[in-house]
């Protein structure tokens, strides 16, 4: 097994910030916020501003990359690419994509779990199951043979923007791509893998079983992790947590927990104000670190977390160690009082009802929800139940409409939400910052 305690010194944090303030043309205007060298390097990163995706579809390339490096001859040379993003959380934006260095981030965070890094070791096949648009072109969506598909040990499966759509034919021909390709490594949107898992198990089809699952690019919620369990029986799977902007930042180990890939990002966590919810949970800002084309500092990459107040058995102890990822900001709901409701805590009521495919919650307005479910076929979900469990949430003067459907659609990036509200609300006012008072 690799070295996993690749920790960044003090010393490495205050050069990197200060690197970032004199040398990166957009963060001119943040040196103001900086108390300067003489305070602990966690007070400065903690007085600077929330980087915004607002910010990055406004400034990048340009205000980016540091001032010591030509852009358009990278381009030219072909040492980085600029690359869109899915638009998970808002718009699609572009980043300035080095190889390289997301190649080197992705081998430090497979150390944070034990034997994953037997397999990733940057020359391991791998089939990836997701959006096109995850790959940052559109390239993938269409009707293309494997060769055009397949980059080097990469085999991207999918070529359609929404699985909800994909025909027998789509699946039949996903289940022999893998077979064919015998990856030791299927990285998957857990929602993409488990409508496939359905259907092999509908069909009595049985899968290729990979060495490793890696869930990727959205919430697992607990009807994915069963449906994807039970079509791979003794895979082991695991979440990794990360973004195009950011890289790799955390990875579940072998225990459950998820640890900090301390090399190449530095994060700041964010807790609930006390009003809004438990003090352990919050949002992360990321800021990335050892890329010498683009510098995010305290990066707002939109998803909450739950800390680890406990070591871990695994015995890492370098960085943040989380004890769940409670899924995007942006798809917070609220009980009357205004207390946050993350999709995880909604999830482990809603997930235990194993007669259903899916859901989403929506919150219309501040007392009433609209809770749509998708029958796992041949089954009636215990409306009754859930209702009780849905109140047991909200409250008991929460207004809850449940309705059935056939399908619950993608998102435009390809990507689903199990909640959300369509009112709009201030992300900033449910957080504590560096200016708040106690």
């Amino acid at each position: 097994m690799q070295d996993t305690e690749q920790i960044t010194s003090r010393e490495d944090l205050a050069q990197a910030l200060d690197h970032a303030l004199n040398d990166v043309p957009f963060y001119e205007r943040w040196k103001k916020h900086d108390p300067g060298p003489q305070h602990p390097v966690e007070e400065r990163y903690a007085a600077l501003p929330r980087l915004t995706k607002r910010d990055i579809r406004a400034h990048m390339p340009k205000g980016f990359v540091p001032r010591d490096r030509d852009f358009k001859a990278g381009l030219e040379s072909g040492e980085v690419e600029l690359v869109t993003t899915s638009g998970t959380t808002e718009d699609r934006s572009s980043i300035v994509w080095y190889q390289k260095w997301w190649d080197a981030s992705e081998l430090a965070a497979a150390t944070l779990h034990a034997g994953l890094d037997e397999v990733i070791n940057g020359h391991q096949r791998e089939a990836v199951l997701t959006t096109p648009l995850c790959a940052g072109t559109v390239c993938h969506i269409g009707d293309l043979p494997m060769e055009e598909r397949t980059l080097g040990r990469l085999l991207f499966l999918n070529q359609q923007a929404d699985p909800t759509r994909w025909l027998s034919r789509d699946m039949d021909r996903i289940i022999h791509e893998i077979e064919s390709f015998k990856p030791q490594l299927l990285e998957a949107d857990p929602a993409y893998l488990a409508i496939l898992c359905r259907y092999a198990a509908d069909s009595g089809r049985t899968l290729f079983k990979p060495e490793f699952i890696s869930l990727s690019y959205e919430f697992p919620s607990c009807l994915c992790y069963r449906q994807i369990r039970r079509a791979f029986p003794g895979t082991p799977v695991l979440s990794s947590y990360g973004s195009t902007e950011t890289g790799h930042l955390l990875t579940e180990c072998e225990h459950g927990r998820f640890h900090q890939n301390t090399a190449y990002c530095h994060l700041d966590f964010q807790p609930l104000k006390t009003a809004r919810g438990d003090p352990g949970v919050g949002r992360l800002l990321v800021t990335t670190l050892n890329n010498p084309w683009v510098s995010l500092l305290r990066f707002d990459i939109g998803d909450l977390v739950q800390l680890e107040t406990k070591a871990c058995p695994c015995g890492r102890s370098a960085g943040l160690t989380v004890a769940r990822v409670l899924g995007r900001v942006r798809d917070l709901t609220f009980v009357e009082n205004g207390r946050a409701i993350p999709v995880d805590e909604l999830d482990r009521i809603v997930g235990q009802t194993d007669t259903l495919v899916t859901y989403q919650m929506e919150q219309t307005a501040r007392s009433e929800y609209l809770f749509r479910y998708v029958n796992a076929s041949g089954q009636q979900a215990p409306v009754s139940a859930i209702l009780s469990g849905l109140k047991s949430l909200y409250g008991a003067g929460a207004r809850i409409t449940l309705r059935p459907e056939s399908t619950i659609p993608a998102e435009p990036s390809g990507k689903f939400r199990l909640a959300r509200t369509i009112f709009t609300w201030n992300h900033d006012e449910v957080f504590k910052t560096g200016n708040d008072n106690p």
